[in-house]
């Protein structure tokens, strides 16, 4: 392998190991060598890969997301009638221990993976990844992938929940996103903005909050957009981030829809007990976890990954916190 890198061996066992700063430039040429000589460190040699366990492994980035943990149990299930177990790896939306997840389940010899990334490109993850891995992407997908994903058209979701907005006399609207570099974010501002063009409202970077898709991120940019602009309605991008900006609105004492209307992303209990119940985009959370199940279950038929695109609709459920501007 050293010879394949033109490196010593030292340097590889230190870009193996992770035991001394490499630069980034010869970790590339180390990592291409190990890929190229069919090489997993730590783990079985290529030619064991056939001997593949009935697991299958899922990386995600938070697994408090209740979107993500619904996700998981219909996939459970799914995979549970074909005798499969599954190993759940959570990596708090950071690369290097999305890296590490994705390692520690090949050393496990899973026959597959599902992956939700917090890569903005896959060439940041597709190092650790044999070439013959089945392997699907949910809800997330990184650039440059050519592998099967399941997403929902959350640029349509968005504008539907602008275009209620504005149908209920809303023109200053604000959006609390989640992590910019994401697919999801990027696909929901650009919702965003075609809803507020097809109705000729200005868009203004001023009524847009990058947050984290956590709660703390809903309770923050909830307290931005109201104490730095004129917004009159949010849209807020995630179930996590709106539990932060409900909490925000409520120890405020900031009467929604009154003082504030909101729609939320995602559609569980919790939203129709609000006061007042939340009106949310619901995205088909059995559907995605059956989807990405039976797909994976398809790929390790076949032997081999493929390229196979999924794409679910999101549904508008009206409750009473979108109501009339004043």
């Amino acid at each position: 392998m050293a010879k394949e890198a033109s490196v010593s061996t030292a340097t590889v066992s230190h870009v193996v190991n992770g035991t001394r700063f490499v630069a980034e430039s010869t970790t590339i040429r180390v990592k291409q060598a190990m890929k190229n000589l069919g090489y997993t460190p730590n783990f079985a040699a290529k030619t064991l890969r056939s001997q593949k366990t009935s697991t299958i492994g899922i990386v995600l980035p938070d697994i408090g997301n209740h979107f993500f943990t619904s996700v998981v149990k219909e996939i459970e299930s799914v995979l549970g009638e074909q005798q499969y177990q599954l190993l759940v790896g959570n990596t708090n939306e950071d690369i290097e221990t999305e890296r590490k997840k994705i390692q520690a389940f090949i050393s496990q010899q899973v026959s597959g993976l599902i992956i939700a990334s917090s890569a903005k490109h896959y060439s940041e993850i597709a190092w650790d990844i044999p070439d013959d891995l089945p392997i699907v992407f949910i809800d997330r997908l990184p650039e440059e992938t050519n592998q099967s994903s399941i997403v929902v058209d959350n640029e349509k979701g968005v504008q539907m929940a602008i275009e209620q907005f504005i149908q209920s006399g809303h023109q200053n609207i604000g959006l609390i996103t989640g992590i910019h570099s994401l697919s999801t974010t990027k696909d929901r501002i650009k919702g965003y903005k075609l809803a507020l063009a097809k109705h000729g409202l200005p868009f203004s970077t001023n009524l847009i909050y990058n947050g984290n898709s956590k709660f703390e991120s809903g309770y923050k940019g909830c307290e931005h957009l109201l104490g730095t602009t004129n917004a009159s309605a949010l849209f807020v991008a995630n179930n996590l981030m709106s539990v932060g900006a409900m909490t925000y609105l409520t120890e405020n004492d900031i009467a929604v829809p009154d003082d504030v209307a909101i729609i939320g992303f995602d559609d569980y209990r919790w939203a129709e007990i609000t006061s007042p119940p939340l009106t949310v985009i619901k995205q088909p959370v059995e559907q995605i976890g059956a989807a990405a199940a039976t797909e994976l279950l398809e790929q390790i038929e076949l032997g081999q990954p493929r390229n196979k695109p999924y794409r679910f609709e999101t549904e508008l459920i009206l409750r009473s916190s979108h109501h009339n501007h004043k």
